[in-house]
């Protein structure tokens, strides 16, 4: 059985990362590959142990988005669509209302540290360094394995890289594993542009590589590796290319909006919507779900948990968004809870123990791409394009499949239009804070109107990035600078 996210009994691979990761001692925050026996020529012999180092990269990519609820906090908590609950005092510089100040980070160190992430690429490059030297013969299902396993580390390697990029800017871009970790120079950060090309460059390499459709989304598809293109291009507003690999996504990937009666089909991993998520499931031989990530969106009745322990929907927001009445999304992913409006997008509490009824996990994967955000992200390039007519036709699917008011011939559809087409069908799946980046901070036609708190000097000085730790990060690497922005703020 594949087993990628999920643990594996032989925890040597993701021990070996996390020591590296985590004690003070480590002298380089790049270079996390482990002094153990399994990572010499032995190790390096047979496709079984392919397949454990890739279920050790995708668990370490999983810890590190997920620790802190970090995919939350950087995607959809510094926007408009939810409130603090009092017990998180230490997030309220974060929020619009705290002007998006992002150097107070008090107790939330993985929000401007970006150490765990090395992790997972240092192990990629192990991957995609190692996998072609061994015997096609020594691989369960021969060639046709052994090129979807290395296209699979090509993806993560990618995935990984972009999802630094939109947080902090510019990483440290290493392309090769490091032999020795307490003996590497100092090595400077990479600009956008060339982190982004080589992420275009391994996913390239992945959709050669990758089966054309997998039968579990938590798997590396072409699909996948073509959605992931399709954002890559966005994000440089290349959107000649980025409406390719949309299209390629949406005319050949064989998915289809999940039915409204059965929205949350989506995240509850039983979706022909998804191309690729997160696993984060519970069952018994290998648990990966939690309790402390999907939980901040809940309180009573759900579970046991006032909202001053939660992040409450902004209902003011939310009607701002959804003035349509016949709009069916509204009722399919809020809930009415004690004191306020609750996110049920992840609501599959599990209470996995009869002999401890407090305890529970949340049984819901964490889903980074489907067909509808694809076939709105092609609205976006087809605005810009100036292909209108595509972009309301990709709109006005989304909107049939919720039941609302299809958007006329003569109506408006600007960027502002896909954005919030945007807000109302990815709310809370960590995805507003990177569109605003994308569609509206770095979008010219928005210089002269930017939406708050930025300016066009804080824009200039790229103050839309996170500010990284310098007190931790830069004793482990003296060429690391700080993001320009926040040098002075």
């Amino acid at each position: 059985m594949n087993m990628h996210f999920k643990i594996i009994s032989d925890r040597a691979i993701i021990l070996g990362l996390l020591l590296l990761v985590l004690l003070p001692s480590c002298k380089k925050y790049l270079y996390l590959k482990p002094e153990d026996s399994t990572y010499d020529k032995v190790f390096w012999a047979s496709g079984a142990n392919v397949e454990k180092a890739l279920a050790g990269a995708s668990g370490l990519f999983r810890d590190a988005i997920t620790a802190s609820r970090l995919h939350f906090i950087v995607g959809d908590f510094v926007t408009d669509e939810f409130l603090r609950g009092g017990d998180f005092w230490n997030y309220e510089a974060l929020s619009m209302a705290g002007r998006n100040n992002y150097a107070y980070t008090p107790y939330i160190e993985p929000v401007s540290n970006w150490t765990s992430f090395y992790g997972v690429i240092n192990q990629c490059h192990l991957i995609v360094e190692n996998t072609p030297n061994i015997d096609d013969s020594k691989f369960e299902g021969g060639t046709e394995r052994k090129k979807q396993l290395l296209g699979e580390g090509h993806f993560l390697r990618a995935l990984t890289y972009f999802y630094m990029l939109r947080i902090w800017g510019e990483p440290v871009v290493t392309k090769h594993s490091i032999v020795d970790p307490l003996n590497v120079p100092p090595v400077p950060r990479s600009t956008d542009e060339e982190a982004l090309g080589y992420c275009i460059e391994d996913l390239l390499k992945a959709t050669d590589l990758l089966q054309d459709k997998s039968d579990n989304p938590v798997y590396a598809d072409k699909n996948a590796a073509r959605a992931l293109l399709a954002h890559i291009y966005a994000w440089k507003h290349d959107y000649v290319n980025a409406r390719k690999y949309c299209d390629e996504v949406i005319n050949k990937g064989g998915y289809d909006l999940e039915p409204i009666n059965t929205y949350t089909n989506i995240w509850d991993a039983q979706s022909n919507e998804t191309i690729f998520e997160v696993f984060l499931k519970y069952d018994k031989g290998s648990n990966e779900a939690q309790k402390d990530f999907f939980n901040v969106f809940l309180f009573n009745p759900v579970i046991n948990k006032g909202t001053a322990s939660s992040w409450a929907v902004n209902t003011d927001y939310a009607d701002e968004l959804f003035t349509d009445e016949s709009d069916q999304r509204y009722t399919k992913i809020f809930k009415n809870g004690q004191g306020g409006v609750m996110l049920s997008k992840y609501t599959g509490v599990n209470h996995y123990d009869p002999n401890r009824p407090d305890e529970y996990v949340i049984d819901n994967n964490l889903v980074l791409f489907r067909l509808a955000d694809i076939k709105l992200l092609k609205a976006e390039a087809c605005v810009k394009l100036n292909t209108i007519a595509e972009a309301r036709k990709e709109i006005n699917d989304i909107r049939s499949r919720a039941q609302a008011e299809p958007l006329a011939d003569n109506d408006p559809c600007t960027m502002e239009t896909v954005f919030n087409e945007r807000a109302r069908e990815l709310y809370g799946e960590g995805s507003l804070a990177f569109d605003n980046i994308r569609m509206k901070l770095t979008n010219p036609d928005y210089a002269n109107v930017l939406p708050d708190p930025y300016t066009p000097a804080r824009v200039a000085a790229k103050g839309y990035y996170w500010p990284l730790s310098m007190r931790t990060l830069l004793p482990q690497n003296a060429l690391l600078t700080q993001n320009e922005w926040w040098k002075n703020h």
